[in-house]
């Protein structure tokens, strides 16, 4: 990162490359790639911070040089939502219930100014927002979703099983609280409405069903290429694994033996490409 930084200050052309390594993943961001961030703010974001009482001080007023916005491909909601958490903290002494709501006023101004500006390629998604219409034509083009369902409402799983159709690598953590709630509704249309799904990784703690429902939704299982199954203590059949004809890798990681139910049935089953199992 530091060499990044040095490219920085070679010439225009060096500088311009760097940044959009530099903006391109939100892990990568520091407190100062958030400060710039909120100054690169339309005015109306502006003035819904001011009214709310809500004033970051910044080390610089001048125009930005870049849309830093439109360079991000990899966004976190959890880590926007806690890096932010943490400026306003550092920023003034305030209670616990007013940093909540400036958090989420923050971040929700943030958010919008992410959506209208980018396209982004990965989205970590373990926390709600709101999906605002600028976040259809930022989502479409998603590649890769790392949710945890069960902190997700069913309206913004069925959103984005509207937007999103060319997901190549889901990764779900599903647990008791997501069968209950939207195990049957917008986690299945999700899965369903994708295309072109390679990669699918399932984590799956406390479950007394529903498994078997998110595997069902996958309209094209033989095009997944690699298929990654955690659970904790629920036991289910394998059996369906039979249909994955173009696995080039599985993987199955289970806390006890008894949760290889089935497991017999799949030393018949053929897979000619698979290349890495790992039990």
């Amino acid at each position: 990162m530091n060499t990044l930084h040095s490219c920085l200050l070679v010439n225009h052309l060096w500088c311009e490359v760097s940044v959009r390594i530099f903006w391109k993943n939100i892990w990568n961001y520091r407190d100062s790639n958030f400060y710039t961030l909120i100054v690169c703010l339309p005015v109306e974001s502006k003035e819904i911070l001011s009214k709310n009482g809500i004033i970051i001080s910044t080390s610089t007023s001048k125009p930005p040089m870049f849309n830093y916005a439109s360079f991000c491909k990899v966004l976190s909601i959890d880590q926007v939502h806690y890096k932010l958490k943490q400026i306003l903290r550092n920023q003034q002494s305030i209670s616990l219930q007013n940093l909540k709501n400036n958090t989420y006023i923050l971040e929700q101004e943030l958010f919008k100014h992410f959506f209208s500006q980018g396209s982004l390629k990965i989205l970590d998604l373990y926390r709600n927002f709101n999906f605002y219409p600028e976040a259809e034509e930022c989502l479409k083009n998603l590649s890769e979703l790392r949710c945890k369902s069960a902190d997700l409402s069913s309206e913004i799983l069925y959103q984005l099983s509207q937007t999103c159709h060319n997901i190549l690598s889901l990764d779900l953590f599903v647990d008791q609280s997501t069968v209950d709630r939207v195990i049957s509704k917008g986690l299945t249309d999700l899965i369903s409405a994708q295309k072109n799904l390679k990669h699918l990784n399932i984590k799956c703690f406390y479950m007394e069903g529903g498994f078997e429902d998110v595997m069902s939704s996958l309209t094209n299982p033989n095009k997944i290429t690699k298929l990654c199954l955690h659970s904790m203590f629920h036991c289910f059949s394998l059996s369906f694994i039979i249909e994955f004809t173009n696995l080039q890798e599985l993987e199955l990681k289970f806390n006890y033996n008894e949760c290889f139910k089935d497991f017999e049935k799949l030393q018949y089953a053929f897979f000619p490409k698979l290349q890495i199992l790992n039990i």
